[in-house]
């Protein structure tokens, strides 16, 4: 596995972090390849850097698609307080039931529309500089946060964020705020596609399956309504962790990149 790490410092927290950079190494280095840009990077290739001790193995999912790729898995913060920040556009009281609220913080969320100018602004141009892609050709994928942060993408940056997979999507955060979103975004082109999912198991602190299913089921219908190309998927008995989420990845890619 060839993997090119780099650190750049965020403006929502002015640290580093770590970014891992893959292409695979049988294509040529001079072809220009869309690129895949992934949030919680430290889980998308082995389970050797994974917050829970597996990884989503995306070149391996690359590999057994032959979709030609490249990834950028941007790491997300250590603490998890600071993750919500950087993946909730908005601050909204579900993100404080979710979690244990520090009594020294006065709010929690509302850092990604920041986050997410500085991937378009700012590591997007840099990996566009640096390497051969195709800078017209962009995806995005994110789990649980990472969905609601990756469809907020797709409706902010639409000239850009060309496919998006929201999986497991923590909908019940932001839910209000983001549906709005949505709802008020013109209509996408017939080249957008979206890939959302949940299981009918997850669970996450206070959070029910009821809470992702039916948080999931709205914004998946909001969706919907604004593009012609959306797909979403009820998968029985799976659950919110990175097991379930790279063993449903190839088939999600082979959605995402259907002439590939």
């Amino acid at each position: 596995m060839s993997i090119t790490e780099i650190e750049m410092t965020l403006p929502t927290s002015q640290t580093h972090r770590t970014i891992r950079i893959h292409r695979p190494p049988h294509l040529d280095p001079s072809e220009a390849l869309p690129v895949i840009y992934m949030h919680d990077g430290q889980n998308v290739f082995s389970g050797e850097t994974a917050s829970f001790g597996k990884g989503w193995e995306i070149h391996l999912a690359l590999q057994q698609t032959q979709i030609p790729a490249m990834v950028v898995a941007i790491d997300s913060p250590e603490d998890g307080m600071d993750r919500y920040d950087d993946y909730a556009p908005w601050s909204d009281e579900a993100l404080l039931m979710r979690t244990a609220y520090p009594s020294h913080r006065k709010s929690i969320g509302g850092n990604g529309k920041v986050y997410m100018d500085w991937i378009i602004r700012e590591l997007k141009p840099y990996i566009d500089a640096n390497y051969a892609t195709r800078p017209d050709d962009t995806t995005m994928i994110g789990s649980s946060m990472g969905g609601v942060i990756s469809l907020y993408g797709l409706f902010a940056y639409p000239e850009v964020i060309t496919r998006v997979a929201a999986l497991s999507t923590a909908g019940w955060a932001n839910f209000s705020s983001l549906l709005e979103f949505i709802e008020r975004s013109p209509s996408l082109s017939a080249t957008h596609r979206c890939y959302m999912d949940v299981g009918t198991k997850e669970v996450s602190g206070p959070m029910t399956e009821t809470d992702y299913l039916h948080t999931n089921d709205v914004l998946a219908r909001a969706v919907e309504q604004k593009l012609t190309q959306s797909r979403y998927t009820i998968i029985p008995e799976a659950i919110h962790h990175e097991t379930a989420w790279a063993e449903r990845l190839p088939d999600i890619l082979r959605y995402l990149f259907p002439s590939s």
